[in-house]
């Protein structure tokens, strides 16, 4: 898939539709940017949605009925959002 777009005066760009459904980016997503020096390309990273995290860890699990009880949803969403507002700094 390629697409052209064009930097706004604010630097920003829009991701075409197709793209953003092929990665299943959602509006106020956060993604990574990383620039490739080498070859002078931008590599983004959309990461796992909470939703994603959650349906992979149940599956893993659910294999070990008796394993240890760890952190409960709050406390990794907390977690996550705390590590989120410290990479913005």
């Amino acid at each position: 898939m390629r697409y052209e777009t064009t930097i706004t005066s604010k630097g920003t760009i829009t991701i075409a539709a197709p793209i953003r459904k092929a990665l299943g980016l959602k509006p106020g997503q956060t993604v990574r940017l990383e620039l490739d020096q080498k070859n002078n390309r931008i590599l983004m990273d959309t990461g796992v949605t909470i939703e994603q995290f959650e349906k992979i860890r149940d599956e893993i699990l659910s294999k070990y009925p008796d394993r240890p009880k760890g952190l409960s949803m709050k406390a990794m969403r907390d977690m996550a959002a705390k590590a989120r507002l410290a990479e913005m700094k």
